[in-house]
């Protein structure tokens, strides 16, 4: 642990938050995974085959590389010209050479430099002068203290002539000093012109991005590439600036700087054939991005992070911004090292593949480039290395650094890259069941049980956590850890004959599957025999289930079931939300005969007791013994929570997971993304839930509903649930939210008062005395959306007369109006309901029908479940939230504008960019940046209303990598529907 020091000034400044969280899940890891003792009560899990991908396996893998060696935090590896040694650089100052010799036992000390220069405390990048034969030259680039504005030093020393050769301190020439601290990101090159180029970071840490407003000044080095001549003196300068260096003669720019635009742009490549300078710029929040550097290039930082706009306000550098050559998301990159163009003879395939890695991930990708495009892009190794640095031999042969284990690797053929993959593709091939169909457990598969369980469209669910061997979850820290190949497993079944257990039938199994790294989730499809379950494809599947139900038009109800794709399942398990959302102590604390959290213990599956007093516990939403207010906070939590949070998504203003006050939450504001006809709005209006969008949202199908992802039936259960809470709560919670109420608000509340009882619909109905009388109550109720909610619920606690409730119906889904209709639509036989896409969204299919235009603009501008109106302008109606669409047709064609509805993260125009701002006093606020000087910040929310805040009272402030626009908006329309929309959209030219 004498390490940690050092371990926190790499996070500061190389590889940003993300690699210490790599590091520290290592730790944790290690910690986690100590045996148990031989007195472990609890059977080992030893049959599991749940390892690696169901992909095929990729083409090369890691070798150790002079297996006799290891190094302490290695960070730069260099073959010195005209030798047969290799050189390699530690972070804490050491530099080591050794022989080209797979045998070598051991590594000579170059120089200590930390201990030969007072205040030395990291280096970075040493290289060898094109002429260092003759001359002996060598360029370090070490840090002193942080916070100086001459702390990172590039110098030039003079290499002994000896065996083993050592460096002569007292040889030391300075070339360039600039600040220190942050992202120093400096790696030194020598091109083929001879010029030496040197990388500098943005000099600051990761929050807030780009704190220097460095990225796009060329007055000062940080955020570059320089190029100089170090065989020249000029002036004061131990260096020449090349004549031809692109900002020369630019006022008040530095002439060093070759490109700009760069965040921390850790090691770069010459191709040796071609000369192309190749870049790695590690990202923000988003995108890592390698880059092919331009003389006069601008890389976009902090403007952009690779496509996406970060602090759109700062003024550009003189240059236009150029693209990544390749962008990779953080689902699959986070801190990206570039390599090198592979010229060696060992890999054949490889030859003239660049190749670089990911230290947070260790995956390897190669592209070839060719005529100023990538002709080829893949992913050639899967690695567990924390992969910091390349370098090659005389011969050309690749190596690589592995960071925390300080060891030297290489890549060779994988001998299994023909094998077909091992992954299960059946349930019964997991080692999790000893008799699948009758799911009995394998031995050390450990039910366990939640205390909040979410809707799943009436199924009920079984658990099992399956920890290998006798390694045990590391729970000593606040975010527990769990051994490599982990696994949790959740199987859904569905009751055939409704209410009947006995009809029980399993319907697909989930798993969570922790690779060391993260938490991968795949699904398995029971079979209509219940004798096994096969794996889903990674885009999801549907299958139409026949539910027998008294209750049901002609007693059968026909269930439409979807298994979620892998990409859906991680939209949910998100790293915000901590990807375990069922296996978390809240979860957990759960008690029976004795607390569950006190036997995981006592059998060893957790490293340590849990102080159970002291953790928080999760109501039963059904659990009529506990609160009102515990079990609504609690359902929220579990089915809304975990997308409902902060970075959750662009346009969520509301928070909904369990750890917030209810001032926290922000669920007493207007709706952002619609208001459904509900006069007078909010997402809770406290005292009335038939003035709230949250549970009209619940209660509905079509456009708007939620849970918007893996769910197609409502839980009348839960909408009863939030309407009682909301009518309990005091209308005092909501005073701030309506300081200004509309006359439009005063009018609704002549037809739905504020405080509606939960019996209220009764009330009405009863107070009508004949039949004909009780069907106009129903009639006049039903002409608001507040009003039929208010029917909605008086038909789920029962309390209208069986004909009322036909009548109520009948009347609510053939209604004139979506929002009206969209209520009561559940109770319709299913050839009577509006056909819909759902999650698997086929776009050639969309595209090959025939839309008609007026129709869709009649979907755009009175269907209320279309939403498009709410933040775009046309035709003069609408929000000029979003892009106006007035000529939209003129910039996407058809098939460009689906992808945009279908990933509206994809691609966010700078101006369109959501930030979230944290003020001092707790308050947490998104939107549109209108603009930002010194003294304020001006934001747009998703209701179109500014909003100014202080520079001063602002705590932190950052941009969000979701789209304001929600995802899976076509999910409730029905392919001709979205063919119509875009017929429609298609015309505004």
């Amino acid at each position: 642990m004498q390490q940690l020091p050092l371990l926190r000034q790499l996070f500061d400044q190389r590889l940003d938050f993300s690699l210490g969280l790599a590091w520290l899940m290592i730790l944790l890891v290690w910690a986690g995974q100590s045996p148990a003792s031989d007195s472990d009560p609890r059977v080992p899990w030893t049959s599991s085959r749940i390892v690696g991908s169901p992909e095929p396996p990729l083409p090369y893998v890691a070798q150790r590389a002079f297996p006799n060696l290891k190094f302490n935090m290695c960070l730069d590896i260099v073959a010195a010209p005209g030798s047969e040694r290799l050189f390699v650089v530690e972070q804490g100052g050491k530099v080591f050479s050794f022989p080209d010799d797979q045998a070598v036992t051991s590594a000579d000390l170059v120089i200590d430099f930390a201990k030969e220069i007072p205040g030395v405390r990291e280096v970075y990048s040493l290289a060898f002068h094109p002429d260092f034969q003759r001359n002996r030259y060598v360029y370090v680039c070490y840090i002193e203290e942080h916070g100086r504005e001459d702390g990172t030093h590039v110098a030039r020393f003079t290499l002994r002539d000896n065996n083993p050769p050592t460096i002569d301190v007292s040889s030391e020439l300075t070339i360039l000093t600039w600040w220190s601290g942050g992202h120093n990101g400096c790696h030194l090159l020598f091109g083929p012109d001879g010029y030496l180029y040197i990388s500098a970071g943005d000099a600051t840490g990761p929050n807030p991005p780009d704190d220097f407003k460095t990225g796009q000044d060329l007055s000062d080095i940080p955020s570059s590439i320089l190029r100089i001549d170090v065989d020249r003196a000029e002036g004061d300068r131990n260096y020449r600036i090349p004549p031809d260096n692109p900002f020369i003669d630019l006022a008040g720019a530095r002439p060093e700087i070759w490109a700009y635009g760069l965040r921390n742009p850790w090691r770069m490549s010459f191709d040796r054939q071609t000369g192309d300078l190749w870049c790695g710029d590690v990202g923000w929040e988003l995108w890592e991005m390698l880059h092919r550097i331009e003389r006069g290039g601008n890389y976009g930082w902090s403007i952009m992070e690779g496509p996406q706009p970060i602090n759109t306000e700062l003024p550009r550098g003189p240059t236009p911004i150029l693209p990544p050559v390749v962008q990779h998301p953080h689902s699959e990159s986070s801190s990206i090292t570039d390599g090198l163009t592979y010229y060696g003879q060992r890999l054949p395939e490889l030859h003239g593949t660049h190749v670089y890695s990911d230290y947070d991930t260790g995956k390897f990708w190669g592209i070839r480039f060719e005529a100023g495009r990538v002709v080829e892009q893949r992913t050639l190794a899967d690695t567990t290395h924390r992969v910091v640095g390349f370098g090659e031999d005389r011969a050309g042969e690749l190596y690589f650094l592995d960071h925390t284990a300080g060891t030297i690797h290489t890549l060779i053929e994988n001998p299994l890259r023909d094998r077909q993959s091992d992954f299960p593709v059946n349930l019964s091939q997991t080692g999790l069941f000893q008799v699948v169909n009758e799911q009995q457990l394998a031995d050390g598969v450990i039910p366990y049980r939640i205390n909040a369980q979410s809707w799943a469209d009436h199924a009920s669910a079984q658990r099992w956590v399956a920890i290998p061997g006798k390694y045990a979850i590391n729970t000593t820290t606040s975010a527990w850890s769990f051994p490599t190949n982990s696994v949790l497993v959740k199987t859904l079944s569905l009751d055939t004959r409704h209410g009947d257990a006995s009809s029980r039938q399993a319907i697909e199994t989930q798993i969570l599957h922790f690779d060391g790294q993260e938490w991968l989730p795949y699904t398995y499809r029971w079979h209509d025999d219940q004798t096994d379950a096969t794996l889903v494809s990674a885009f999801g599947d549907e299958r139409v289930i026949t539910i027998e139900d008294a209750s049901a038009p002609g007693g059968k109800r026909v269930q439409h079931w979807q298994f979620a794709g892998r990409a859906e399942c991680q939209r949910c398990h998100n790293k915000y939300a901590g990807s375990l959302l069922g296996f978390t102590p809240p979860q957990l604390n759960y008690h029976a005969e004795q607390s569950q959290l006190a036997h995981f213990a006592q059998i060893q599956l957790l490293t340590a007791a849990v102080d159970i007093e002291q953790t928080p516990q999760l109501a039963d939403p059904h659990d009529q013994t506990a609160s009102l207010e515990a079990r609504a906070r609690a359902y929220l939590h579990v089915n809304c929570g975990h997308c409902h949070r902060m970075s959750g998504g662009g346009s969520v203003l509301s928070f909904m997971h369990h750890d917030l006050s209810i001032e926290q939450t922000n669920l007493f504001a207007r709706p952002s993304q619609g208001d459904f006809g509900i006069e007078g709005a909010r997402v809770i209006a406290p005292g009335d839930p038939y003035r709230s969008v949250l549970p009209y949202r619940l209660a509905k199908l079509g456009g708007g509903r939620m849970p918007r992802l893996s769910s197609t039936e409502v839980d009348a259960a839960g909408f009863k649930l939030i309407c009682d809470w909301i009518a309990q709560l005091p209308p005092e919670l909501a005073e701030s939210a309506e300081t200004s109420e509309t006359t439009q608000t005063s009018q609704t509340r002549r037809i739905v008062p504020k405080t509606l009882a939960s019996n209220a619909p009764l009330r009405v109905l009863t107070a009508a005395r004949t039949e004909a009388e009780q069907v106009a109550a129903i009639e006049q109720l039903l002409r608001s959306t507040s009003g039929a909610l208010a029917v909605l619920h008086g038909l789920e606690q029962h309390q209208f007369p069986v004909e009322l409730t036909q009548v109520a119906i009948a009347r609510g889904s053939q209604h004139a109006h979506e929002s009206v209709r969209d209520l009561f639509e559940r109770f319709l036989p299913p050839e009577a309901r509006q056909p819909r896409l759902g999650n698997v969204v086929q776009p050639q299919a969309i595209l090959s029908l025939a839309g008609d235009t007026q129709r869709g603009r009649q979907l755009f501008f009175e269907t209320p479940s279309v939403s498009c109106k709410n933040c775009h302008r046309l035709e003069n109606q609408g929000v000029p939230l979003g892009p106006d669409l007035s000529a939209i047709a003129a910039k996407l064609n058809a098939t460009q504008l689906l992808e945009s509805i279908l990933e509206p993260s994809k691609v966010i125009e700078p101006q369109y960019r959501t930030y979230l701002i944290s003020t001092n006093d707790g308050q947490v606020l998104s939107g549109l940046l209108v603009r930002q000087d010194e003294e304020a910040v001006v934001l747009k929310n998703a209701l179109n209303e500014e909003q100014t805040l202080a520079v001063a009272d602002i705590e932190q402030m950052r941009p969000q990598s979701v789209s304001l626009m929600p995802e899976l908006l076509l999910r409730e329309m029905s392919a001709q529907q979205v063919a119509d929309l875009l017929a429609y959209l298609s015309t505004l030219k």
